[in-house]
Protein backbone atom coordinates (compact mmCIF):
# COMPACT_ATOMS: atom_id res chain seq x y z
CA UNK A 1 0.00 0.00 0.00
CA UNK A 2 1.52 3.46 -0.77
CA UNK A 3 1.45 6.53 1.39
CA UNK A 4 -1.65 8.32 1.57
CA UNK A 5 -0.34 11.69 2.25
CA UNK A 6 0.55 14.15 -0.58
CA UNK A 7 1.89 17.65 0.42
CA UNK A 8 -0.81 20.09 -0.52
CA UNK A 9 1.53 22.80 0.05
CA UNK A 10 4.07 24.29 2.41
CA UNK A 11 4.71 28.08 4.32
CA UNK A 12 8.64 28.30 4.64
CA UNK A 13 9.28 30.55 7.74
CA UNK A 14 10.37 34.29 6.48
CA UNK A 15 13.89 34.21 8.14
CA UNK A 16 16.76 31.74 6.55
CA UNK A 17 19.54 29.53 7.78
CA UNK A 18 23.08 29.94 6.27
CA UNK A 19 23.21 26.84 3.64
CA UNK A 20 27.09 25.64 3.54
CA UNK A 21 26.71 23.03 0.55
CA UNK A 22 24.77 25.88 -1.33
CA UNK A 23 27.91 28.54 -0.88
CA UNK A 24 30.38 26.11 -1.66
CA UNK A 25 28.17 24.98 -4.86
CA UNK A 26 27.65 28.62 -5.95
CA UNK A 27 31.43 29.22 -5.37
CA UNK A 28 32.43 26.43 -7.77
CA UNK A 29 29.94 27.11 -10.73
CA UNK A 30 30.34 30.39 -10.08
CA UNK A 31 26.57 31.40 -9.59
CA UNK A 32 26.17 34.58 -7.21
CA UNK A 33 22.85 35.05 -7.75
CA UNK A 34 19.81 31.79 -7.28
CA UNK A 35 16.44 32.04 -6.37
CA UNK A 36 15.24 28.51 -6.43
CA UNK A 37 12.53 27.23 -4.24
CA UNK A 38 13.86 26.61 -0.54
CA UNK A 39 17.65 27.12 -1.59
CA UNK A 40 18.39 30.40 -2.91
CA UNK A 41 22.05 32.11 -3.60
CA UNK A 42 22.59 35.45 -2.78
CA UNK A 43 25.79 37.48 -3.49
CA UNK A 44 27.38 33.90 -3.64
CA UNK A 45 26.08 32.86 -0.06
CA UNK A 46 24.05 29.78 0.25
CA UNK A 47 20.04 30.08 2.33
CA UNK A 48 17.98 27.34 3.28
CA UNK A 49 14.66 28.47 4.03
CA UNK A 50 12.99 25.82 5.95
CA UNK A 51 9.39 24.93 6.05
CA UNK A 52 6.96 26.15 9.00
CA UNK A 53 4.00 24.34 8.23
CA UNK A 54 3.47 21.95 6.16
CA UNK A 55 -0.43 21.03 4.78
CA UNK A 56 -0.51 17.20 3.84
CA UNK A 57 -3.72 15.80 1.80
CA UNK A 58 -4.71 12.62 3.19
CA UNK A 59 -6.17 10.83 0.64
CA UNK A 60 -9.24 9.12 1.78
CA UNK A 61 -8.83 5.83 0.08
CA UNK A 62 -5.74 4.85 1.66
CA UNK A 63 -3.98 4.93 -1.40
CA UNK A 64 -1.78 8.02 -2.95
CA UNK A 65 -4.42 10.32 -4.94
CA UNK A 66 -6.90 7.38 -6.44
CA UNK A 67 -9.90 9.18 -5.01
CA UNK A 68 -9.41 13.08 -5.29
CA UNK A 69 -8.30 13.62 -8.93
CA UNK A 70 -8.12 16.56 -10.70
CA UNK A 71 -7.23 19.83 -10.35
CA UNK A 72 -8.04 21.28 -6.94
CA UNK A 73 -7.09 18.57 -4.55
CA UNK A 74 -5.07 20.34 -2.51
CA UNK A 75 -8.38 22.41 -1.88
CA UNK A 76 -9.68 19.65 -0.07
CA UNK A 77 -9.69 21.07 3.43
CA UNK A 78 -11.32 18.25 5.40
CA UNK A 79 -8.75 15.99 3.78
CA UNK A 80 -5.88 17.92 5.65
CA UNK A 81 -3.39 17.23 7.98
CA UNK A 82 -1.17 20.42 9.19
CA UNK A 83 2.29 19.47 10.81
CA UNK A 84 4.20 22.45 12.35
CA UNK A 85 7.82 22.00 12.61
CA UNK A 86 8.29 24.08 15.30
CA UNK A 87 5.94 22.21 17.46
CA UNK A 88 7.69 18.91 16.36
CA UNK A 89 11.07 20.39 17.43
CA UNK A 90 9.97 21.56 20.68
CA UNK A 91 7.97 18.47 21.70
CA UNK A 92 11.07 16.00 20.79
CA UNK A 93 13.53 18.16 22.66
CA UNK A 94 11.35 18.61 25.55
CA UNK A 95 10.00 15.46 26.00
CA UNK A 96 11.42 12.11 23.60
CA UNK A 97 14.09 10.66 25.48
CA UNK A 98 16.96 7.86 23.70
CA UNK A 99 14.86 4.53 24.42
CA UNK A 100 18.40 3.18 25.18
CA UNK A 101 20.69 5.52 27.42
CA UNK A 102 17.65 7.51 28.97
CA UNK A 103 18.71 10.88 27.76
CA UNK A 104 17.41 14.30 26.12
CA UNK A 105 17.79 15.04 22.21
CA UNK A 106 20.19 18.20 21.77
CA UNK A 107 21.34 20.01 18.73
CA UNK A 108 24.07 18.24 17.34
CA UNK A 109 22.96 15.17 19.28
CA UNK A 110 19.22 14.07 18.37
CA UNK A 111 16.90 11.59 19.22
CA UNK A 112 15.91 11.17 15.96
CA UNK A 113 16.46 7.26 14.89
CA UNK A 114 14.12 4.53 14.73
CA UNK A 115 14.38 0.46 14.37
CA UNK A 116 10.24 0.51 13.51
CA UNK A 117 7.76 0.68 10.42
CA UNK A 118 4.95 2.10 11.82
CA UNK A 119 4.94 2.46 15.79
CA UNK A 120 2.07 3.40 17.71
CA UNK A 121 1.45 7.12 17.93
CA UNK A 122 1.80 9.16 21.32
CA UNK A 123 0.06 11.81 22.74
CA UNK A 124 0.85 15.55 22.23
CA UNK A 125 1.86 16.24 25.42
CA UNK A 126 4.03 12.48 25.65
CA UNK A 127 8.14 12.26 24.32
CA UNK A 128 8.18 9.69 20.91
CA UNK A 129 8.64 5.72 21.62
CA UNK A 130 11.27 3.84 20.24
CA UNK A 131 13.79 6.40 19.41
CA UNK A 132 17.68 6.82 19.71
CA UNK A 133 20.35 8.74 19.49
CA UNK A 134 22.80 7.40 16.32
CA UNK A 135 25.67 6.40 18.84
CA UNK A 136 22.59 5.01 21.00
CA UNK A 137 21.01 3.15 17.77
CA UNK A 138 24.57 1.47 16.71
CA UNK A 139 25.23 0.01 20.40
CA UNK A 140 21.17 -1.61 20.16
CA UNK A 141 21.64 -3.13 16.38
CA UNK A 142 25.31 -4.66 18.13
CA UNK A 143 23.39 -5.75 21.39
CA UNK A 144 20.87 -7.75 19.09
CA UNK A 145 23.37 -9.08 16.32
CA UNK A 146 25.21 -12.10 16.57
CA UNK A 147 29.10 -11.73 16.81
CA UNK A 148 29.92 -15.38 17.56
CA UNK A 149 33.56 -16.79 15.94
CA UNK A 150 31.26 -20.03 15.12
CA UNK A 151 28.04 -19.22 14.59
CA UNK A 152 25.36 -21.98 13.82
CA UNK A 153 22.87 -20.24 11.77
CA UNK A 154 19.67 -20.81 10.69
CA UNK A 155 21.66 -20.80 6.68
CA UNK A 156 24.46 -20.41 5.60
CA UNK A 157 25.64 -17.00 6.00
CA UNK A 158 22.22 -15.89 7.78
CA UNK A 159 19.45 -15.96 10.13
CA UNK A 160 19.26 -16.72 13.93
CA UNK A 161 22.40 -18.23 15.67
CA UNK A 162 21.72 -21.65 17.45
CA UNK A 163 24.05 -20.39 20.24
CA UNK A 164 23.62 -17.22 21.30
CA UNK A 165 20.23 -16.54 19.78
CA UNK A 166 21.12 -13.49 18.23
CA UNK A 167 20.42 -12.42 14.70
CA UNK A 168 23.34 -12.04 11.83
CA UNK A 169 22.14 -10.29 8.56
CA UNK A 170 22.74 -11.13 5.63
CA UNK A 171 26.19 -10.20 4.07
CA UNK A 172 27.53 -8.29 7.28
CA UNK A 173 31.10 -7.62 6.64
CA UNK A 174 33.85 -8.49 9.05
CA UNK A 175 34.53 -5.05 9.65
CA UNK A 176 31.05 -4.68 10.92
CA UNK A 177 31.15 -8.06 13.70
CA UNK A 178 34.32 -6.90 14.50
CA UNK A 179 32.80 -3.50 15.40
CA UNK A 180 29.85 -4.80 17.09
CA UNK A 181 31.90 -7.21 19.22
CA UNK A 182 33.47 -4.07 20.49
CA UNK A 183 29.95 -2.28 20.97
CA UNK A 184 28.68 -5.27 22.48
CA UNK A 185 31.04 -4.96 25.32
CA UNK A 186 29.76 -0.98 26.35
CA UNK A 187 27.25 -2.36 29.36
CA UNK A 188 22.89 -2.02 28.51
CA UNK A 189 21.90 1.35 28.40
CA UNK A 190 24.91 3.49 28.33
CA UNK A 191 26.74 5.29 25.67
CA UNK A 192 29.70 4.89 23.69
CA UNK A 193 32.65 7.49 25.06
CA UNK A 194 33.41 9.97 23.06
Amino acid sequence: MHEPLTVAFEIRRPWPKPDKWKTEHSARTKSRWQFNGAFWVVAGRGLYWPCLITVWHRDPSGYDDTTCRGMRWQWHVHHWKIQVAPLQHLRRRLLTRCTWCGGHSRKGDAVNISHQWDGPRGRWWQGEKGLFHRDCSLIKTAHTTCVCELPVLDHDSYGTCARCTRHRSFGQSAEWLTRARELTAIPQGERATK
